[in-house]
């Protein structure tokens, strides 16, 4: 219950809740305390900010109903709602003048805001204030001639602050009225009469009588935390049994139906069922994945990173001829053939967008010329498919409900080639529809809710009659053949294959079958100074005795000992760095990537949020040896409310969607699930009783209701919120006790991902971040200029944030709170964006050792591996890393690392920074 208004008799009080997928109005009756909540309205759209008139009878609110914010009214006695604004952009804080004759309210844009004042009957409003200022929580002083909002501005030096201002509607002039510095919160304040204002600021309820200072009004709230002990799932590290491959990634059906090309642990496959018959196509540490069929069947076109690079790689399946296109792009993702055989269509980067991980261009490449076309604005890169005619191009994209959230719905997108106009396909309303491909006979067959569904499309693209439910079951990733009569998709650990025609779908699960790499050798890592993650200070002399993937001892130094040794007695040794948040992505370079972990000396990563196929086979690609790379901890797709942004995100709908994504993570065996930020939280308690039947922990951005009901971590100490306003962090960085409190008594894990408003000053103030070895090897100059450009977004004043986060972080560490160490790259560089994250941690006062057990042990905690991972002990993993220098001194000497050991693997810095072995163009 959220930004609630009293009636003017004082017995209602009309709020906004997030119950069901969407912001409803709704009303409580105060005079009677057992009377349940009354739903006011129940749409798909979002109502938020209810103020009741001066009469009580009608209620004003905003709400994106229109296809952006407009202003509405509720009218009680009639129960009608009506459209009081007819805007194209996003209004919004509305507020009722005194007499009810006229209402108040924003409209804002990235350049700043406008206010506007409108009868309800009127068209035309009366603007009052124009400005760069961000402004919400408008409210009428008593008199009716001045208006009093919260601003949210910069001085001229570019930092941010806010203020309570007030703005006099005859001469449009305004002043502020709270004192300088405040951190004025983003609400409506309440005017007791004209010279005296309660509004909330630096975590307070402030009264203040104009001229004088202001009072608090100091209350206590007691919160029941639910933080029942459940039996934790313990990860198998150490068997080298066989395992069943559950990293399948993007199944593909070829035209004729017969065989499907799919990835799994780094190469291509081939797969025919009915024989049945699997053949490896490719065999090299290099990343392929992504097939996509030739119209004829001849060929695969898919990526790879072979050339260190992604490039498009062309395979005749006859001959095993490889053909690379020199294609010069950072990204290259999603090829597809057009039927004809001339074009490839393809997602790429787009040159000077520094969201290079996140956007991509659509692209159509003709190989005859040489010559490519772009198509639509640039956006999360989808499967691509193409229409039998060779003249459209279908594919899935984010239609925001309004510019002033950026959530919405993925919908199938249709672009004429020639024209380049497009037009979206909305089998469902206010569904989002997370695959779509497209058969010869014009039949899109798309996953929405979980299950597989078909909807027929006319000659020119568009729906033509109702969907179908194909499979009533989880369904992922439909492929079609060029007949529209078979159908491969996943459904969590099974490959599928249906008959349209007869409604029979069979299992075609592939026997591929992976074993994890275990060395067997036993030998000696010498330490000259150990720091082993549990003490603060470092020990000396001492010999690691490692047998195969663990440690087996740790004594004094033995120089007749007979076993091989690692001279590290002038060095010191580390646990293995843990990141625990970096989305490592589904369609970047996968090869080079896993080196570079290892080349940080970060051993174990946290990925909260990516494909959970392509997850699962990167995972295994690594674990299986096939490829190096550091150990993940997975969650697949965040799991959040009908409307969504990020592609990885899926859209949960209803009761029977939300099991089929746990059904996913079951069978999928995640490692933790993570929802985001606008599940509901009925559904977020279902989610957190099933992980932890599971035995896995629970993640989400939210502090609060989560805290009290089991959710174990959370993540950064500012992220989006389904409530349009921070719950952990202020728009000026600051935070409060209740936020402290909760995190330090409920023992919630956090990861403040300090970086990514910080990079800019990290980066500018120790620049050698850009001049490592690790650093030039793996990114270069361009990547630094990519990397500073985006950053530059964060725009100036982002030292007073990071201070400001700095003072939490140490308030947290003071209380033995669980922080953890992570970046949310790929916004900061993989792997280096860890250390420019550790350096502000000792920026802001953190000692060594305790900015060293943050990225070791306490990470280990946050992904409940802390009896394998995190710390030097006998018993546990080999992850270790040597370093030259002194990190218990200077925390910037981490980045100089010579050997790192994962699983009890050694691997020097110089053999990390080279490629692996390149495979033949002749693939036998």
């Amino acid at each position: 219950a959220w930004e609630p208004n009293i009636s003017p008799d004082g017995k209602q009080v009309v709020y906004k809740a997030y119950r069901d997928g969407s912001f409803d109005l709704w009303m409580l009756n105060l005079t009677d305390t057992g009377a349940p909540p009354i739903k006011l309205t129940d749409t798909a759209y979002d109502d938020r900010e209810p103020q009741y008139a001066p009469d009580g009878t009608r209620i004003i609110f905003s709400s994106d109903r229109s296809g952006s914010y407009d202003i509405w009214q509720l009218d009680l006695v009639s129960s009608t709602i009506s459209r009081l604004t007819q805007t194209v952009v996003e209004a919004h804080s509305p507020c009722w003048a005194p007499d009810g004759r006229r209402f108040a309210y924003v409209v804002s844009d990235r350049s700043g805001s406008k206010i506007f004042i409108q009868q309800p009957d009127a068209k035309t409003p009366q603007q009052v204030f124009s400005a760069s200022t961000q402004v919400t929580g408008l409210q009428w002083l008593p008199g009716g001639r001045e208006i009093s909002y919260r601003a949210l501005d910069r001085d001229a030096a570019g930092n941010a602050y806010t203020t309570l201002r007030v703005i006099g509607l005859e001469t449009e002039s305004s002043r502020d009225i709270s004192p300088p510095g405040m951190d004025v919160f983003p609400f409506r304040a309440n005017w007791l009469d004209s010279g005296t204002v309660v509004f909330s600021a630096d975590g307070k309820v402030q009264i203040l009588e104009i001229g004088a200072e202001p009072t608090t009004e100091e209350f206590e709230i007691h919160v029941a935390l639910d933080r029942t002990p459940y039996a934790k799932k313990r990860t198998d590290f150490d068997s080298t049994t066989k395992r069943s491959v559950l990293g399948i990634s993007y199944p593909t059906i070829s035209p004729d139906g017969d065989r499907v090309a799919f990835g799994a642990l780094g190469d291509l496959w081939l797969w025919s069922p009915a024989v049945p018959h699997l053949v490896q196509l490719t065999d090299d540490p290099a990343a392929d994945q992504t097939p996509s069929w030739s119209a004829d069947g001849k060929r695969l076109a898919y990526i790879s990173d072979r050339d260190g690079q992604p490039r498009i790689q062309v395979l005749d399946l006859a001959t095993d001829k490889r053909t690379t296109l020199m294609l010069d792009h950072k990204e290259l993702s999603f090829p597809s053939w057009s039927p004809d055989g001339r074009q490839l269509a393809y997602f790429t980067d787009v040159p000077g967008n520094p969201l290079l991980h996140v956007v991509g261009q659509l692209t159509v490449y003709d190989l005859n010329t040489e010559t490519s076309k772009t198509y639509l604005a640039p956006m999360p890169p989808q499967p691509i498919n193409w229409s039998a005619d060779g003249g459209h191009l279908l594919t899935t994209r984010l239609y925001p409900y309004s510019n002033r959230y950026r959530e919405g719905l993925y919908l199938p997108v249709v672009v004429n080639l020639e024209s380049g106009a497009s037009h979206s396909i909305t089998p469902w309303p206010d569904r989002s529809v997370t695959h779509a491909t497209l058969s010869r006979d014009k039949r899109l067959v798309y996953v929405q809710d979980g299950v597989l569904n078909s909807l027929r499309l006319n000659d020119v693209y568009r729906a033509t009659g109702s969907p179908e439910v194909l499979y009533n079951g989880l369904a992922d990733t439909p492929s079609i053949s060029r007949s529209g009569q078979q159908v491969v998709f996943q459904s969590g650990a099974r490959l599928m294959q249906m008959d349209i025609k007869s409604g029979r779908v069979k299992d075609i699960t592939p026997p591929l079958r992976w074993r994890m790499d275990q060395p067997t050798e036993e030998w000696i890592l010498r330490a000259g100074r150990l720091f082993d993650g549990v003490a603060s200070a470092y020990r000396h002399n001492l010999d690691i005795r490692i047998r195969g993937n663990r440690i087996a001892g740790i004594g004094p130094v033995n120089p007749n000992t007979q076993l091989s040794v690692l001279d590290a007695s002038d060095q010191v040794v580390i646990p293995g760095l843990f990141e625990s948040h970096a989305h490592i992505g589904d369609h970047n370079l996968s090869e080079p990537q896993g080196r570079a972990w290892l080349a940080y000396g970060i051993t174990s990563v946290r990925d909260p949020g990516s494909n959970p196929y392509l997850a699962n086979e990167r995972k295994e690609a690594w674990n299986s040896g096939r490829r190096v790379g550091p150990r993940t901890f997975i969650t697949g797709h965040n799991m959040d409310g009908n409307r969504v942004f990020y592609a990885v995100v899926e859209g949960i709908s209803s009761d029977a969607h939300l099991e089929r994504a746990l059904q996913r993570s079951r069978e999928l065996n995640v490692d933790f699930i993570k929802t985001y930020v606008r599940m509901s939280d009925r559904h977020q308690r279902r989610v957190v009783e099933f992980a932890h039947e599971l035995g896995i922990p629970v993640t989400s951005h939210e502090l609060l209701p989560a805290a009290a009901y089991g959710v174990d971590h959370i993540e950064h100490f500012t992220g989006t919120s389904r409530r349009g306003y921070a719950t952990k962090i202020s728009e000026l960085g600051r935070s409060y006790q209740d936020v402290l409190e909760v995190l330090s008594v409920s023992g919630m894990g956090i990861v403040p991902t300090m970086v990514v408003p910080g990079v800019v000053l990290t980066f500018s103030e120790q620049d050698d971040l850009y001049d490592t070895l690790q650093f030039r090897t793996f990114y270069g100059k361009a990547a630094k200029k990519n990397y500073q450009l985006f950053m530059s977004f964060f725009g100036p004043g982002s030292e007073g944030y990071v201070d400001a986060y700095g003072d939490l972080l140490s308030q947290l560490t003071a209380r033995g709170a669980l922080v953890a160490t992570g970046t949310d790259s790929p916004f900061t560089p993989f792997a280096t964006g860890l250390h420019a994250e550790l350096r502000l941690y000792e920026r802001e006062g953190l000692k060594p050792w305790q900015i060293l057990q943050a990225a070791t042990i306490q990470s280990a905690k946050i992904a409940h591996v802390e009896s394998d991972l995190g710390s030097i002990e006998v018993g546990k993993l080999a992850d270790l890393v040597v370093i030259e220098g002194d990190p218990l001194t200077r925390i910037s000497d981490l980045s100089q690392i010579s050997h790192t050991i994962k699983n009890g693997r050694v691997y020097t810095l110089d053999e990390l920074l080279k490629p692996s072995h390149v495979a033949a163009d002749h693939v036998p």
